[in-house]
């Protein structure tokens, strides 16, 4: 048996032995050091694996020599402030191999691992009640119990049916435990958002989206501008794969979100209809443009296998669950624990500060309070930040941010990859749109036309000259007109070099960024090649 060759960099470090080391302060140091580096590499999580040698090969130990190695692993972790918690142990060529989830002890200043995971599917598929049962640790009682620990508007609680974004947490400690419901305080009062940030290692951030067709360019904004790690997709065994279920996929095929895939519902039919669903995700899993690898989820291992390969892409796990028996629920969770951060964020720490608006609010004794990812950089409370870009006139407007909050916890600064609600002063409420923007560089070329490679999904006609669409980048969201084209007329299936014109607005937006254009059921995805003030 034999795995991939370890890796000079990355999360993973393989090791035959770590038997007679607990008296050798000066080894024990060493390999401290180099499990923070494992550490640093994987964003505060590494994977050790014990009874490995350095090419793959699953050598496996004996029993006594696992046990030793394995303490020896905690005084290691202990060492840089980390938690061992034992993966599995499995069979190897002549003995045990371990695996082992090494994650650091996060401090009073220091922020959780965040992993954003994006919910999406048809209408009364479950969502909201998945996440419901998730953070709780509440079983659904078959009319909707669980869902109302996430809906937000009164509209949404009386149909049952999300319309807006919801924003919820899982959160982990060291050891893998929900934070949730696991900890002293839980078992008291259900944790208040900001408890669980407090008191976790990693937090899973559900952004719970809607699932009815017309709130698509709700779905598709939160898809497109929230920078998920993965997309959720749900979907009823009842119901099986519906057309809103293939206009979430492709969205987040189009934008290259791995996919977790869940079949809910499944105390409500018997094991045949389960199959012939199973069987439809399978199908459209590997349609052309989807193109993925799926992987039913029946034990432990399948989920700890289907963890290390989801980030690829290629690989999409299917989960089958019930929020009333609670059947599967225990393996959708420990997936969560251990499937690891996507999106490597630390290369652009360094560069200057540039986040896209998401949400504005209008908060009493505050004033206005907007919510965004960073996308570059870092910012601190009272740094000083160019918000735009306006119409006419100047462009940009100067302001201060005057508190930041992570989560509903205030922080001194975040950094690129991290969401957070930022309080500016000096600027009235109506001032202030989705898709702007919060940036500290002085050269901000402000957009109206842009030119991109484009490819059209699926069109009933013919695109031509004129033709108008939706365009989403990132957050921002504008009809804009096609004033030029490569190829002409354009069909399904067919690439062009596209110029588009903002209709109403400038925007910020950068060359190499994707782009999603709709236009009723029309669809389309490219990379933007140039601009033009």
């Amino acid at each position: 048996m034999k795995r991939a060759k370890e890796l000079d960099t990355g999360n993973v470090e393989y090791k035959l032995t770590l038997t007679n080391l607990l008296t050798n302060q000066q080894k024990l140091d060493s390999l401290a050091t180099q499990m923070h580096f494992r550490l640093g590499e994987g964003g505060g999580e590494a994977i050790y694996l014990i009874g490995v040698e350095d090419d793959g090969r699953l050598i496996g130990i004996s029993e006594t020599e696992l046990e030793e190695s394995e303490n020896t692993l905690t005084e290691i972790a202990a060492l840089i402030n980390a938690q061992v918690s034992r993966i599995r142990i499995r069979d190897g060529e002549e003995g045990k191999v371990g695996e082992y989830l090494i994650r650091r002890i996060i401090g009073a200043e220091d922020l959780p691992i965040d992993i954003t995971i994006d919910t999406v599917g048809n209408v009364d598929s479950g969502k909201s009640t998945i996440i419901g049962c998730l953070i709780s640790n509440d079983l659904d009682d078959g009319r909707g119990s669980a869902r109302l620990k996430v809906l937000r508007h009164l509209h949404e609680i009386e149909s049952g049916r999300t319309s807006s974004v919801s924003h919820q947490v899982l959160g982990f400690d060291a050891k893998g435990r929900t934070v949730n419901y696991s900890s002293p305080s839980a078992s008291v009062s259900p944790l208040t958002m900001s408890e669980v940030v407090e008191n976790s290692s990693k937090i899973i951030s559900f952004v719970d989206l809607a699932g009815h067709e017309r709130y698509l360019k709700t779905t598709i904004f939160g898809l497109a501008g929230y920078a998920p790690d993965y997309s959720l997709l749900v979907i009823g065994a009842n119901a099986g794969v519906l057309r809103m279920t293939k206009e979430h996929l492709g969205v987040s095929a189009a934008l290259k979100i791995p996919m977790i895939v869940v079949i809910n519902k499944i105390d409500l039919v018997n094991l045949e209809i389960t199959k012939r669903t199973q069987d439809q995700v399978k199908s459209v899993l590997k349609l052309p443009g989807v193109d993925k690898i799926p992987m039913i989820i029946k034990n432990y291992d399948d989920m700890v296998v289907a963890s290390k390969h989801i980030p690829s892409g290629r690989v999409a796990p299917i989960f089958k669950i019930s929020c009333v028996t609670g059947e599967g629920f225990d393996l959708l969770r420990n997936f969560f624990n251990l499937v690891p951060a996507r999106l490597k964020w630390d290369e652009y720490e360094d560069d200057e500060f540039l986040l896209y608006i998401d949400e504005v609010f209008s908060v009493s004794g505050v004033g206005t309070v907007v919510s965004g990812t960073i996308n570059r950089g870092t910012i601190h409370a009272n740094d000083i930040v160019k918000l735009g870009p306006f119409s006419g006139g100047n462009p940009f407007k100067e302001t201060r941010i005057r508190s930041i909050h992570y989560k509903r916890v205030p922080v001194k600064h975040l950094h690129a990859g991290q969401s957070g609600t930022y309080a500016l002063h000096g600027i009235d409420y109506n001032d202030v749109r989705k898709g702007m923007i919060l940036t500290q560089r002085n050269d901000i070329p402000v957009v109206r036309s842009f030119s991109a490679n484009v490819f059209v999904l699926y069109h009933p006609t013919t695109i031509r000259m004129g033709y108008e669409a939706v365009i989403h980048v990132n957050t921002v969201r504008q009809t804009a007109k096609i004033i030029e084209m490569s190829e002409a007329p354009l069909r399904t299936g067919q690439r062009a070099n596209v110029t588009f014109r903002f209709k109403y607005k400038p925007e910020y937006i950068m060359e190499g960024q994707k782009i999603l254009f709709r236009e009723g059921r029309t669809k389309g995805i490219g990379i933007i090649t140039s601009i033009e003030n």
